[in-house]
């Protein structure tokens, strides 16, 4: 067992080590034409984003000009717009939640259960749904949920319902059914390179002592792929909090979320107030990956890599 605990327990490089492995002049220049990229298109418009949302709107422009002010932060607790916040999010979570738990098994099946070759084909076969569009995929939900859809045709056959059902379509359901088919594939991939870590010598050695199903799964799987369902979630929490496609389409006209607010915002040219959203939304999840990262350490999915 003192052996099994060896191999289990992860590295923990040593001063030197960690410094060598933080400086390498050979990487860091091949990374550079990559940084400068990230920089370039993604972290001046951010920075650009934060600073104008603290500037005023001038009406006579049409445009922000370098009036500082915390009107726009300050505007976000009205019109309703803190409950928009708080809707988007749950429902986020609720998909995260749901396509984790779906995630998971499917996962263990490709990571554990299947060689390279196959693993790789069942990969590649969930990435079937993103060569269409995804506003294609989100309106043939309709064609499925709605009054004539597949779903209802069936009920009315087997005598189920009477009428159609109309929660099918247009609700909470409807979107987050849309959402969980759409970003299940972010929850599987991290979790699948989890799974893909663990050595099934470390499995056969704890069953040969004599732990069974459940302990192996509690004391050993668990453990080592919680990060990679921590990354699965995340990775689909943070799509699902910026979508706007599946909620406009299956969520009804009086439907809203983040970005549905962040239109209309910019249809009435409110700018500061725009981008004092997009801020305060990448601020919280920036922070919130952070915090699982230190707690977790989900960058271990990827030392295999060798990043």
């Amino acid at each position: 067992m003192a052996e099994i605990e060896e191999r289990v327990v992860p590295h923990e490089p040593g001063p030197d080590e960690s410094v060598g492995a933080r400086w390498r002049p050979a990487g860091f220049l091949l990374a550079l034409p990559s940084l400068a990229v990230f920089v370039g298109v993604g972290f001046i418009p951010l920075a650009l984003i934060t600073t104008w949302s603290f500037w005023s709107f001038d009406p006579d422009t049409y445009w922000i000009k370098p009036a500082w002010s915390f009107a726009s932060y300050a505007a976000l607790l009205e019109n309703g717009r803190a409950t928009v916040f708080l809707r988007t999010a749950g429902l986020a979570a609720l998909t995260a939640t749901a396509s984790t738990l779906l995630a998971v098994p499917t996962a263990a099946v490709v990571g554990l259960l299947s060689g390279p070759r196959r693993a790789a084909l069942l990969l590649a076969l969930f990435t079937i749904p993103f060569f269409t569009s995804g506003l294609v995929r989100a309106f043939a939900w309709r064609l499925v949920l709605g009054r004539q859809g597949v779903i209802n045709n069936a009920l009315m056959s087997l005598g189920i319902v009477e009428t159609p059902a109309e929660w099918l379509l247009f609700s909470d359901f409807a979107v987050l059914l849309g959402m969980v088919a759409a970003y299940l594939p972010f929850a599987i991939v991290p979790i699948v390179l989890a799974f893909a870590r663990i050595e099934h010598s470390v499995i056969r050695a704890s069953q040969d002592l004599g732990a069974g199903f459940w302990t192996v799964l509690a004391t050993i799987v668990l453990p080592l792929v919680l990060p990679g369902i921590v990354a699965g979630f995340l990775f689909v929490f943070v799509v699902a909090v910026g979508t706007s496609m599946e909620i406009q389409l299956l969520g009804g006209a009086g439907a809203s979320s983040i970005s549905i607010m962040i239109d209309d915002v910019l249809r009435v040219v409110n700018f500061p107030l725009a981008f004092a959203i997009a801020t305060v939304v990448i601020t919280l999840l920036t922070v919130l990956i952070i915090i699982a990262n230190r707690a977790l350490r989900l960058s271990r999915l990827f030392e295999s890599l060798g990043i």
